[in-house]
């Protein structure tokens, strides 16, 4: 018997029902085609807010990671020009990165999925994720996959149409310590309630992707999470970010978060097992990383 590995958890499959909530603050929560809000219908009751994923953005920063970050042209030994990311000599030597400058997406050192919240201003979510990932969601876009055989992602909606549902949109529901949590929902065409399983972020993207479905962020995440762009006037092609501080954005760069959390789960261990020179050194590297960012 054959078995399939699916890229979300099976073992907890509840239905789901559409509630309406009022909301705070300047951004508005999304509302699906009967006018209620989408909520992730927990304890909390929290709110969402429409994204959409950033493609030119996560795409040219998955090139410049394979080119190890270089934007300048090369010459080759044979004292031929060449362009970076592959890019012909009749066009542009830097990739068209959109919404964010070469400078911000330098900052994220791993694969990392860039999705835009539709709110007041320019919004980006960040979502670090591994690089089979970014190749599937690329793959997809660009239309690379491999249309004999159906992959995981495209299999799930797959699976869906022939039990006669669609895949009604997707959420970024929480973050819990440095790992975001996902959910795919499913709905029946003329009906109300909601399937919906857990996920992985990155798995529920791809699926958004290659399903066309709408892609929802807890309004928490991206009021503690969400970096605000901001531009001066005469905004060039080398314009640097400017990062919201409101947001709990570091001003080098929103790594500077993974850093903190690694150096706090190093010292944490580390008084654990009774290494306290260990523990001492890590809490050293902590209190450096925090002055260094409150000197910027």
């Amino acid at each position: 018997m054959l078995g399939a590995q699916f890229p979300f958890s099976v073992k907890r499959i509840r239905c789901r029902f559409q509630c309406s909530r009022s909301i705070s603050g300047s951004c508005k929560a999304s509302s699906d085609s009967s006018g209620s809000t989408n909520a992730h219908n927990n304890n909390n009751g929290l709110d969402f807010l429409p994204a959409s994923l950033l493609v030119s953005e996560t795409i040219s920063h998955y090139r410049m990671r394979k080119q190890g970050f270089q934007e300048e042209v090369r010459w080759h030994s044979s004292g031929k020009l060449v362009f970076p990311f592959g890019l012909q000599e009749r066009k542009e030597a830097r990739p068209n990165t959109g919404l964010l400058g070469h400078g911000f997406l330098r900052g994220f050192q791993s694969p990392t999925i860039f999705l835009k919240v539709s709110c007041d201003g320019d919004f980006v979510l960040p979502i670090i994720v591994g690089e089979f990932a970014i190749e599937k969601l690329i793959d997809g876009i660009q239309g690379d996959d491999n249309a004999v055989c159906a992959d995981q992602f495209q299999l799930v909606g797959n699976v869906a149409e022939e039990l006669g549902y669609d895949v009604k949109m997707v959420r970024i529901t929480e973050r819990v310590a440095n790992t975001y949590f996902a959910r795919l929902c499913f709905s029946k065409p003329g009906e109300k309630d909601i399937l919906s399983v857990d996920a992985r972020p990155s798995d529920a993207i791809n699926v958004a992707s290659r399903c066309k479905a709408p892609i929802y962020i807890s309004k928490q995440i991206v009021l503690t999470d969400a970096i605000r762009i901001g531009y001066g006037v005469g905004r060039g092609r080398n314009s640097k970010p400017i990062y919201d501080v409101s947001l709990d954005s570091a001003a080098d760069g929103p790594d500077s978060l993974v850093e903190e959390l690694d150096l706090v789960r190093n010292m944490n261990l580390a008084v654990k097992e009774e290494r306290y020179t260990d523990a001492a050194i890590w809490r050293d590297k902590l209190m450096e990383l925090r002055k260094s960012r409150q000197e910027h």
